[in-house]
């Protein structure tokens, strides 16, 4: 049986020096609660993660063909919200295969059984926490057990794969999202894995960025062929020079065809195709599309997520049409989902596990809690261990 537990545990006294000193910054939050806790652990055992992989790695797999299915269908792009004048920049991106790098699955842990929440696969965050972090919290507090953190090796070893395929320039630009500390943190990680990938890696900012006479990027005299952004595509697409996309001839990680993946209107679109998948939740364009499944009498809750919602902002739980939690944000005026309620509590507490994707592969986990049933930008990220079989169980199984 798989099994995944929340325990306390004993924080390290100098912490936040530590992440001081690996360069994670943002660890306390604007309301000066922590974005980082050390006081409870998750444990893994072996076959939870051994499930976790099998599912991000199948999930993947179901996302990669609703995009191709999206893409091929007439109006298929109008179900996402793509912007008509892109709408070619998408498809384009997926008929050559743009190369993905990295994305993470958020899961809700339904009693043993992994299910989908949401993909964050356009410019996904918390890469110091995943990696750094969670091996210095290891070092020090996790032995003898194993963990299972994002795997920076394998994000260096993805970037040389694709620049020894030709599949991306030997200059890399890196360009975080303007003025957020977060995202100028993940341009110096991304560029130091860059680097030790053999690339030449430039951070740049995005007011910097300029367009040539033929519509190419520019940056210090530089045409910039190769791109990380962490400025979101459905911002990008909305953008004045979205015009230029199509012709610019850079390549993008990820490529524009993710915009699809960290859209919540893959949700509907994933049901719909593969309805009743155990790994997934029933999800629709109208409350009616996710209640009354089971033959029940009693009202179920439902969950209403904007399509381009980050951070669980104007998130809303309902019953009946009546809000349980609503979270606020601006994003209030997208379209909206909706999606079946997972009640994905444990200990008391809403878990949310992360599973990262980097190509296609699974590469490690995050844990993020919440003591609200919404789990949000701000609800902190905690350190988490696997735990080694005991020695009579080794014993038995190697007689």
């Amino acid at each position: 049986m798989v099994q995944l537990r929340r325990l306390t545990s004993s924080a390290r006294p100098d912490w936040q020096a530590e992440a001081d000193r690996l360069g994670y910054h943002y660890y306390r939050n604007a309301d000066g609660s922590f974005a980082w806790r050390e006081d409870v652990r998750y444990e893994f055992d072996a076959a939870a993660v051994a499930l976790i992989r099998k599912v991000s790695e199948t999930l993947h797999r179901l996302c990669l063909s609703v995009v191709d299915e999206t893409v091929r269908q007439p109006g298929g792009l109008d179900a996402f919200h793509i912007p008509p004048a892109v709408q070619d920049v998408v498809r384009q991106s997926w008929a050559r295969r743009d190369p993905f790098l990295i994305g993470r699955f958020d899961l809700a842990w339904c009693g043993g059984q992994p299910r989908l929440i949401e993909y964050n696969a356009d410019t996904p965050a918390t890469l110091p926490e995943r990696t750094r972090m969670q091996t210095a919290w290891h070092r020090q507090r996790g032995h003898p057990h194993t963990h299972a953190p994002l795997d920076a090796q394998a994000l260096v070893d993805r970037l040389a794969d694709l620049r020894r395929k030709g599949l991306i320039d030997r200059t890399l630009h890196i360009v975080p999202y303007p003025d957020n500390l977060e995202d100028t943190t993940h341009a110096v990680y991304y560029r130091q894995w860059a680097e030790q990938a053999g690339l030449e890696a430039i951070h740049c900012e995005l007011r910097d960025l300029e367009i040539t006479h033929g519509g190419q990027l520019l940056h210090r005299g530089r045409i910039v062929r190769s791109m990380i952004r962490m400025y979101p595509w459905e911002l990008m697409f909305r953008d004045s020079g979205a015009r230029h996309l199509e012709h610019c001839g850079c390549t993008f990680l990820n490529p524009p065809w993710t915009a699809l993946l960290s859209n919540k209107a893959l949700l509907p679109a994933l049901w719909k195709r593969y309805p009743g998948h155990p790994n997934l939740l029933a999800a629709g364009y109208a409350p009616q599309d996710v209640i009354g499944r089971h033959g029940r009498s009693s009202p179920r809750a439902y969950v209403e997520k904007p399509i381009h919602a980050r951070g669980g902002e104007n998130v809303r739980i309902l019953r009946d049409g009546r809000a349980l939690c609503a979270e606020a944000g601006t994003y209030g005026a997208y379209p909206k989902i909706y999606q079946e309620f997972a009640d994905h509590r444990i200990d008391g507490v809403t878990a949310s596990v992360g599973a990262w994707i980097v190509g296609d592969s699974f590469a490690g986990l995050t844990m993020r809690e919440s003591q609200a049933p919404i789990v949000r930008h701000t609800s902190p990220i905690v350190p988490h261990l696997v735990r080694r079989p005991g020695f009579m169980r080794r014993l038995l199984r190697s007689g």
